[in-house]
């Protein structure tokens, strides 16, 4: 196994222990309902991972739709990277097909990503709310994204894209990106309130009722 795999199996190991013990420091704090329950909070968690995420239940993505659209496609371009990365600590060469279809899928993300990262820099609001924290993250994630592409193409730069998604791993725990685990803590959270409280999803109106 080369030095960049075992890079790569490090990180994992510490981003792993990192997400553990800051996930058993938030422990179980959240008080019991005291109100009886008006709807379903199994029916919220439901809302909350898919209809949720719909373009039509947000603002700001309905209004800026094809930035929702980059998202969406930079963050699935990310997940299928951190695949082919731990993929690759025990096949450095992937089949051709599965490398091609990857490789055009990191490209196309790195685009979208470097298409964030300029609009979130140009864009006066954007830039207002922006901390340095969420650009170094887009940019060791579009790094990434754009050494993985190359590897699909030239497998000699598979090193360059393990050490790169080894410093990801690493950074992971400590900034932005750590939502990439604890967004299914909030969203669950999240769920479940306003589910057992009959407010997502939105009640159905009431038809042939006056007042």
């Amino acid at each position: 196994m080369t030095l960049p795999s075992l890079f790569v199996l490090a990180a994992l190991l510490v981003s792993v222990v990192a997400f553990v013990a800051q996930r058993a420091r938030l422990g179980v704090a959240v008080p019991p309902a005291l109100a009886p329950p008006r709807g379903s909070a199994s029916a919220g968690v439901r809302y909350a991972f898919t209809t949720a995420f719909a373009p039509w239940a947000k603002d700001s993505a309905r209004n800026h739709l094809a930035s929702y659209l980059a998202g969406i496609v930079y963050h699935l371009a990310v997940f299928v990277m951190f695949v082919i990365l731990l993929a690759s600590v025990l096949v450095p060469v992937l089949p051709r097909g599965i490398a091609r279809a990857g490789g055009a899928l990191l490209a196309v993300g790195a685009l979208c990503g470097l298409a964030l990262l300029v609009k979130r820099t140009v864009d006066p609001a954007l830039r207002s709310l922006t901390v340095p924290d969420d650009l170094l993250a887009n940019v060791l994630v579009t790094g990434t994204l754009a050494a993985g592409a190359a590897v699909m193409v030239a497998p000699t730069a598979l090193p360059v894209f393990q050490l790169i998604g080894g410093v990801v791993l690493l950074y992971a725990p400590l900034g932005k990106l750590r939502h990439m685990l604890f967004l299914f803590t909030s969203r669950r959270f999240w769920g479940e309130f306003y589910g057992r409280r009959g407010v997502r999803p939105a009640p159905r109106p009431l038809v042939g009722r006056d007042g």
